[in-house]
């Protein structure tokens, strides 16, 4: 369903900076969302999982100045150094294209490859897979490639993941704009941010695809769950980070994940929001999409689908 989040008040934020203001029109900028516009869909015959279409292209990666501005006003300069300055500078990536899960890993896709649920929050077969480590999500990776006699099912990079979450939304926050509320996406609403007012906070994941997609087709990009991605993290790897397909440093201890969770306040949902942790980490608010390489389409072509063979 097409939606359209607008804010229509003028007001204006003062912000400790310089006199910096932040103006309505920055935070309110009108995003529709909901509609798929690459159009094209594939499914996973051993789980059903449905992959939509993201053509390549180029984009500006990392933390808007919006977002600078706001942070060192909610944590101060200090911890915006602390916990926010690996999202800078904004950089420019360009991908080759590829396909990416439509929602997170569920509970009931998990249980078809790996046989158990590992889910703390497993009262819904339909909520995402929780608790698993990216060393998990890997194992499940490699047995969906074996049942599909392939290597092309993975963790999606962390560009590729910021990428597809801004459904082609780069100079806004959110893909819903510069403001999301809990109607659309599942985050801790109990703590207000820039122009996000106090708002619901359900306290747990909710199913997959519970609220409107982006544009590109893709549910629950911000909150819900945390989603690993393939990359080591590097604190300042925006620093060098290469133009063409990054995919992050070669070795590291920690590996990235995004999209904030059910758990995590609004300011840790935008779509340039880093996170980090160990490998073997489990945790009830972290899961997992995953992506296939656009170049490999084995299979029959329908109609309408292409089916081929926090911290605790």
């Amino acid at each position: 369903m097409k939606q359209t989040f607008f804010l229509t008040f003028l007001i204006t934020i003062t912000l400790g900076l310089g006199g910096e203001r932040i103006s309505a029109d920055e935070l309110s900028a009108e995003t529709d969302i909901g509609e798929r516009e690459n159009g094209e869909i594939w499914t996973e015959p051993l789980t059903g999982m449905e992959f939509v279409r993201i053509e390549g292209g180029c984009f500006q990666m990392g933390q808007l100045p919006l977002e600078t501005r706001l942070l060192i006003r909610e944590v101060g300069k200090y911890e915006y150094d602390k916990y926010y300055g690996d999202e800078i500078p904004l950089h420019k990536v360009c991908l080759d294209g590829f396909w990416m899960g439509s929602t997170e890993v569920s509970q009931k896709e998990w249980v078809k490859v790996m046989g158990f649920n590992p889910s703390h929050f497993n009262t819904d077969e339909n909520f995402p897979v929780d608790s698993v480590s990216w060393q998990d999500a890997s194992n499940f990776i490699e047995k969906l490639n074996k049942e599909n006699d392939t290597t092309e099912f993975r963790l999606p990079t962390e560009a590729q993941w910021e990428f597809a979450a801004r459904g082609k939304t780069e100079a806004a926050m959110y893909h819903t704009g510069n403001t999301i509320t809990s109607e659309q996406a599942n985050f801790n609403g109990s703590i207000a941010f820039g122009m996000n007012l106090r708002d619901k906070y359900r306290k747990s994941p909710v199913q997959a695809g519970n609220f409107s997609p982006n544009a590109y087709g893709l549910y629950d990009m911000h909150g819900n769950v945390w989603e690993w991605c393939n990359d080591w993290y590097g604190e300042n790897y925006y620093e060098d980070s290469p133009l063409k397909n990054p995919s992050g440093p070669d070795t590291g201890e920690m590996r990235v994940l995004r999209g904030g969770s059910w758990f995590r306040y609004s300011g840790h949902i935008r779509s340039a929001t880093r996170y980090k942790n160990k490998p073997t980490g489990q945790y009830a608010d972290t899961g997992f999409r995953i992506v296939k390489s656009q170049q490999a389409a084995p299979g029959q072509l329908l109609p309408d689908k292409f089916i081929f063979s926090p911290d605790f």
